[in-house]
């Protein structure tokens, strides 16, 4: 057992604008991933920490039989909303996945791995999964300098509780080899790494705040320095990416890798 319990228990309250808000802004990094997966008709994809399922209906509309774990309830539960004919299970990304060992043809896992305690035990799960030959990606953030929304993290870090040194964090494993790393000691043979932008644009100052509130880190910051705290923060992070026309955007670029069991 791991960290499950208690990233369901931050990621549940905001499920609902998390998946309404956020997911689909991140269509560009997840149609990258199933572009470099080759994902179309007959694809069996599981997707690690699915969320509320976004990627998951986009492999749908491709023609893959898509799968998702995650360890949220409320948010699997908009997974299956969204893609009815999806299979969707809740459960720890730390325990062993409970799926035959030749279940997938590709296995991804989007902005979830850095939020284990025990990231190369996940990764190496997915690996028990796929069948030979099959694909397996693990997407991040990407380097600091090239991710405005990095103000939102500089603003939160003094609101979070104190963590030991090695807890897990939303940016991580972002700078150059670092995935390949993570992946070979999960015993995977990495193919390539690629960086794909994806701007997140909010039509306005309430909708980026109110979308940022339902994350974890954010959820975490609430149960330690309070709302009221937590707003003003994000506002602040906000406040240098208003555009001309009200809305507010930050440019950043995320990193995946491709891997072969």
């Amino acid at each position: 057992m791991g960290t499950g319990k208690e990233q369901a228990e931050l990621w549940g309250p905001g499920a609902r604008d998390w998946a309404d808000y956020n997911e689909p802004m991140c269509t560009p990094f997840y149609q990258a991933v199933l572009d470099a997966c080759e994902v179309g008709a007959g694809t069996r994809l599981l997707d690690v920490g699915c969320g509320g399922g976004f990627a998951l209906l986009l492999a749908a509309l491709r023609g893959a039989t898509v799968s998702g774990f995650d360890a949220t309830a409320s948010l699997a539960e908009i997974a299956r909303e969204r893609v009815p004919d999806a299979q969707v299970a809740i459960g720890d990304l730390e325990d062993p996945l409970p799926y035959d060992t030749d279940a997938f043809d590709v296995v991804t896992a989007f902005n979830s791995v850095q939020y284990a305690e025990d990231p190369v035990g996940v990764v190496a799960n997915m690996g028990q999964v796929i069948r030979p030959g099959g694909l397996i990606s693990l997407l991040v953030w990407g380097p600091p300098e090239q991710c405005e929304s990095g103000v939102m993290f500089a603003e939160l870090g003094p609101l979070l509780p104190p963590g030991p040194p090695a807890a897990p964090a939303a940016i991580a494993w972002s700078e150059d080899g670092q995935l390949e790393h993570l992946a070979e000691l999960a015993g995977l043979r990495p193919l390539m790494v690629r960086d794909v932008p994806n701007p997140l644009i909010y039509p306005d100052l309430a909708t980026a705040v109110r979308t940022q509130l339902s994350s974890g880190p954010a959820r975490a910051a609430i149960q330690y320095s309070g709302l009221p705290a937590v707003r003003g923060a994000l506002t602040r992070a906000f406040a240098g990416s208003r555009k001309p026309d009200g809305s507010y955007r930050q440019e950043n670029v995320f990193r995946y890798l491709i891997a072969r069991a």
